[in-house]
């Protein structure tokens, strides 16, 4: 888990290229951002800004800090490629130039922890991988665009074999399988003007978390499922920002829009006393989601002080007192 500043985990937003990255971890905790390894390719990364407080207007629902990741631009004289070999995975990356006014990045990785832990004779078997792509498009000197996309497929298996001590068995007994995948694609337009530009972002983002649990690991009947769990987060997004630059001065405004829905299947057998009892229930949830945002920006005394006033209104439709942006 990432705490800045004595946070919770899921009061951080992290954006790549100004596209909104909700799950950067494998076998992230569900509405956190905790994980035991990241997705993000590092190589990729030209710089990051990073913000514990004073957060930019634009960047909404954001408590403990902002993570603003910018990849690098793809070679533009040939094809590179990079292999990388780890302690627990293996990778290949591709960049160089589509023609004279595009370039790209992609790469993609794989585990072999499951190797590793199986030798090693430890009763979890996990995998991960994960994939990332860049495209960047110059269609003049005054417009471009960015298609990014990032994602990952989780998957969990127990060792049956690796039952030779009783805290092994216990853990074979009660940990559930956990599968999960998760990616977001976005597209970032970008149009400059003579003192500044205007930034389009659309966005889609998906998190499929699932585990199940069958009693004595026994997958053969469907009457020794204790655990069925089922979840889906689905987010669609767009915000439209102008920034302008006017003597010292750096203007920034926007508007901002999301779709999300959240979906729910659960079963749960609990063993009581008075016999077992079965937990089952189906939940739906969407909700529209809508903000404005300005920021004024100006530096003094050669640039050794920057004075900075924001102001953010959202609105979403969980009720009608929350609809109402003022």
């Amino acid at each position: 888990d990432l705490i800045i500043r004595g946070g919770a985990p899921n009061e951080n937003r992290f954006f790549i290229d100004d596209v909104e990255i909700p799950t950067i971890n494998h076998f992230a905790t569900q509405g956190s951002s905790g994980g035991p390894a990241g997705i993000i390719n590092v190589d990729f990364i030209r710089e990051v800004d990073f913000y514990s407080g004073a957060f930019p207007a634009g960047r909404y629902n954001s408590l403990s800090s902002v993570f603003n990741f910018k990849f690098k631009e793809g070679r533009d004289d040939r094809i590179g490629s990079t292999i990388t070999l780890g302690a627990q995975d293996f990778g290949v990356s591709l960049d160089g130039p589509i023609n004279d006014k595009s370039n790209f990045r992609f790469s993609a990785r794989r585990s072999y922890l499951q190797l590793l832990f199986g030798v090693l004779g430890l009763p979890i078997l996990p995998t991960y991988n994960d994939f990332q792509f860049r495209y960047k498009y110059k269609i003049d000197k005054k417009n471009e665009i960015t298609i990014l996309g990032i994602g990952a497929i989780d998957r969990f298996k127990l060792n049956l074999e690796a039952d030779d001590t009783e805290s092994k068995q216990f853990i074979i007994n009660r940990v559930p399988i956990n599968n999960q995948w998760n990616y977001t694609n976005g597209l970032v337009y970008k149009h400059f003007g003579n003192n500044g530009f205007t930034t389009f972002v659309i966005s889609r983002s998906m998190l499929d978390n699932r585990a199940f649990k069958y009693l004595n690991n026994d997958e053969s009947s469907l009457a020794n499922k204790i655990l069925d769990y089922k979840s889906q987060e689905i987010e669609n997004k767009l915000r439209v920002e102008n920034t302008t630059k006017t003597n010292q001065w750096t203007v920034n405004t926007g508007i901002s829009y999301e779709f999300a829905k959240f979906n729910n299947n659960t079963f749960n057998k609990i063993f009581t006393p008075q016999g077992p009892l079965d937990i089952d229930f189906t939940s739906f949830f969407t909700m529209h989601k809508y903000g404005a945002f300005g920021t004024a920006n100006r530096t003094f005394v050669d640039d050794r002080l920057t004075l900075s006033l924001g102001l953010r209104m959202d609105g979403n439709s969980f009720s009608n007192d929350m609809s109402n942006p003022l």
